[in-house]
């Protein structure tokens, strides 16, 4: 199926940039009555993950994955009322979801009249590729957010905003996360590099990991560069980023190199550190009652630096109580200074 094949590569990772985890696939979930596996196939290709499952299974899916923004395909011949009751729940469960009927030339009119008053006004023929290629398309940028944590040293980001950015997965928004250093510093550096990788897996992140040297990151000239390549591949509609208020000369120098390099990205927010100074004044408060004990289990992969006072759960799950005392009906949040923000922000 070529038509459905992979897309025209993006802008490549600049050199001194290499990708240890890839984000997920897009979970597109197929109802399919027939003999669907050119369709399966050409969605695995096109960098998808097909699921192919009975509705009855569905909604359990759903609540083990967490909910993410799905793309569901129903074959007209499954609809019935059972079956359009099982995409009340769906859509209830994981409102993100896009849902798409398969039907053909030879598919009954019943099936179209009975998909038309469940309120499903997108068809598509599976055996048509172009159109499935289409329909892929228009999935990928549907939510539009895609988001660019940046930080100098292994669980900087994860600390600062790992709770938000887990949110932002829930809503299907696609994160990477860029780490400047190896943190050799800190510790062994392909100590670090695992558990940076076993960490952007579990928050379903894509890990870019770059090799400036630890503490001494101002000397390093091309970091703006750097940024820059990374900001052409990922075209991040939000960017997190440290705080210029922080003790760390390091975070500091990610700061200034972020902030010229996302010169044109629309959202642009500073995180807390541990190292932050009194002078980090956040406006910007995410409440992340969904996500702050997920947060800790993150950052729970950081086991050589266990040792380290921030990371203990207690703290990390009181500084964000603290936080929300910013926020109404909100037991948890996590702070941020706004740099620029837009009117659309969705988290």
């Amino acid at each position: 199926m070529s038509a459905l094949g992979a897309p025209s590569s993006a802008v490549p990772l600049p050199a001194g940039i290499v990708r240890e985890a890839a984000g997920p696939e897009q979970v597109v979930l197929v109802w399919g009555a027939g003999a669907l596996d050119a369709l399966m196939g050409g969605l695995a290709e096109a960098g998808n993950l097909p699921l192919r499952l009975t509705p009855a299974e569905t909604p359990e899916m759903i609540e083990v994955s967490g909910a993410p923004a799905l793309l569901l395909l129903v074959d007209v011949d499954l609809l019935d009322d059972t079956t359009v009751g099982t995409l009340d729940v769906v859509r209830a469960m994981a409102p993100q979801t896009r849902v798409c009927v398969l039907a053909g030339a030879g598919s009954g009119a019943n099936g179209l009249l009975r998909a038309l008053r469940a309120g499903l006004s997108e068809v598509v023929d599976p055996h048509d590729e172009q159109a499935v290629a289409e329909l892929l398309a228009a999935q990928v940028g549907r939510s539009g957010e895609r988001v660019l944590a940046v930080g100098a040293h292994p669980d900087d980001v994860e600390i600062g905003a790992g709770a938000t950015l887990l949110r932002h997965r829930s809503l299907g928004h696609p994160v990477s996360v860029l780490t400047l250093s190896r943190g050799a510093v800190g510790g062994h550096r392909e100590d670090r590099r695992r558990e940076a990788v076993g960490a952007a897996v579990a928050m379903s992140a894509e890990l870019l990991m770059g090799d400036l040297p630890d503490t001494r990151m101002e000397d390093a000239p091309d970091m703006i560069t750097l940024i820059e390549g990374v900001i052409a591949t990922v075209r991040p509609t939000t960017v997190y980023v440290h705080s210029s208020a922080d003790n760390h000369q390091d975070h500091r120098a990610v700061h200034r190199a972020a902030v010229i390099a996302a010169r044109r990205v629309p959202q642009l927010f500073c995180y807390q550190s541990p190292s932050s100074r009194n002078e980090f004044a956040p406006t910007k408060f995410v409440a992340v009652d969904a996500t702050i004990h997920e947060k800790v289990g993150v950052l729970a992969h950081y086991r050589s630096q266990a040792t380290r006072h921030y990371l203990e759960p207690d703290l990390v799950v009181a500084s964000a109580r603290y936080w929300a005392r910013q926020l109404t009906h909100t037991l948890y949040a996590e702070p941020f200074e706004v740099l620029r923000a837009s009117e659309q922000a969705t988290v």
